[in-house]
């Protein structure tokens, strides 16, 4: 699983384009923001952390096996209008979903 903080909620929705343009599954994807409707104005809630809201996130990202560290660095991080993005992908994508993720700004958290 891919987990990566974007800048705003724009970012996540260009990444969002991009990846639907390149063919890629939109339900393998998650976005966790912390405005819940600006989230629902540009994805479903689908992917690994469907159904998680931010309040639960710190969990589902420990259970992901994500370090206390980055776990509190992915909280922190919405509390500042910023985008979580998970997404499965297979070994033979991740090159690609990782560049279109780094091409707009993100902080790669998991691969």
């Amino acid at each position: 699983m891919l987990i990566v903080l974007l800048p705003n909620a724009s970012s996540a929705e260009i990444l969002l384009n991009n990846l639907s343009e390149a063919d890629f599954d939109l339900n393998t994807v998650s976005v966790i923001m912390k405005d819940v409707n600006m989230r629902n104005k540009i994805a479903k809630d689908v992917g690994p952390f469907k159904g998680v809201h931010p309040d639960k996130l710190a969990e589902k990202l420990a259970k992901a096996g994500l370090t206390e560290a980055k776990v509190k660095l992915c909280t922190e991080a919405l509390t500042e209008s910023k985008a979580l993005v998970a997404m499965d992908v297979s070994a033979s994508l991740l090159a690609a979903a990782k560049e279109m993720f780094t091409d707009q700004s993100a902080e790669i958290v998991k691969e």
